[in-house]
């Protein structure tokens, strides 16, 4: 299964500039099985999510961007979040009570919040995002080094905005994922990998 683990839609993130329909119909276009929205400090989505589901068939399963005061991390398997902005440890805390999933987001980002090295210092931190469309080519880099330091499972992700930033990066799961529980269950087995399209459009590991 490929799917796109990092996508905002326009209901629910200001900074995105596309809808969730619009957001599926660019999927399927390139060729992927599933995406995820990941929706800054917000799951509102989740409810319209589920009822695209039932009308189109197509997987999509809804997380959380958190901007955690060090940085951000998206998480899945959450029923509610935080009330008030946690710190990075916190969240991870907060995650891992509820038996989700989270990975650290654009770490070594020179645009956006990113936790940069303290990501050393967190505990329960399950994952990393290896590749991310909206970073350079060397952020990405380090962000893969410090995952294979820290023994982590590799994502990737688009970080999608607008429609044709979707599927720059995605991640291949080993099983089809039906339900959010599914995703987290698959992804922490960490038989995943990080995958990119070629220039014939095909997916192959990156």
């Amino acid at each position: 299964m490929f799917i796109d683990l990092h996508i905002h839609e326009e209901l629910f993130s200001p900074c995105s500039w596309m809808s969730l329909e619009d957001a599926v119909t660019a999927a399927r276009a390139c060729g992927l099985n599933g995406i995820c929205i990941t929706n800054h400090d917000s799951m509102e989505i989740k409810e319209a999510a589920e009822r695209f589901l039932r009308k189109c068939d197509f997987p999509v399963f809804v997380g959380v961007e958190m901007a955690t005061k060090e940085g951000d991390i998206v998480a899945f398997g959450l029923d509610f979040l935080p009330q008030e902005t946690p710190t990075a440890q916190e969240f991870l805390d907060f995650v891992n009570g509820q038996n989700g999933f989270c990975f650290a987001a654009h770490p070594y980002s020179r645009f956006r919040k990113s936790l940069g090295d303290g990501i050393f210092a967190l505990r329960g931190l399950h994952g990393v995002e290896v590749a991310n469309g909206g970073d350079m080519k060397e952020d990405n880099a380090k962000a893969l080094r410090a995952c294979e330091r820290l023994g982590l499972v590799s994502v990737g992700g688009s970080d999608a905005h607008t429609v044709d930033d979707i599927g720059q990066y995605a991640t291949w799961l080993p099983k089809f994922a039906a339900t959010v529980h599914d995703l987290v269950a698959i992804l922490k087995t960490a038989k995943c990998y990080v995958v990119r399209r070629n220039a014939m459009g095909a997916w192959v590991r990156r």
